[in-house]
């Protein structure tokens, strides 16, 4: 009697596991597809937001929209590098082992991406200037330290 329900118990243990398995492991791939769509956008965003500062012309609220989605992505990719979801990444392993000065770019980033967009609103072309080059450096410092080739 004992043994029917210790099967009772654990087959719902049994069957379940592999879910639980699978879950985590598209959790992970939803982390990284989403880390690197963040990062896709990020790039495409920063080349648009270069063409559109000329100083005469420069679309203003174009600039707000764009320097809006770099906060939202930059944001983002705060809380897309989970334990766990290195596996697959293009990201090195210092990424998770090491992350104090990862997140500390990642703060520089958004940080940079903040000063766009309150430069746009107040059309400062300086200060957005200024704020778009503390993150193209920041961007280029986190892949140099973050980012494998292969």
């Amino acid at each position: 009697m004992n043994k029917k329900v210790c099967a009772l118990v654990l087959l719902p243990l049994v069957i379940s596991l592999p879910v639980i398995a699978k879950t985590g492991v598209e959790s992970d791939d939803q982390a990284i597809a989403q880390r690197q769509t963040a990062f896709s956008s990020i790039e495409s965003d920063l080349k648009t937001a270069s063409k559109s500062i000329d100083g005469q012309d420069t679309d203003w609220q174009q600039l707000a929209l764009l320097s809006a989605q770099l906060t939202e992505h930059s944001k983002a990719l705060m809380t897309l590098f989970p334990e766990g979801s290195q596996s697959g990444s293009k990201a090195k392993k210092e990424v998770w082992n090491k992350p104090e000065k990862f997140n500390v770019l990642l703060a520089q980033m958004d940080t940079g991406f903040q000063q766009m967009y309150q430069a746009s609103e107040q059309q400062n072309l300086n200060e957005l200037k200024a704020g778009l080059s503390q993150a193209e450096k920041t961007c280029r410092g986190c892949h140099r330290s973050y980012r494998a080739r292969f």
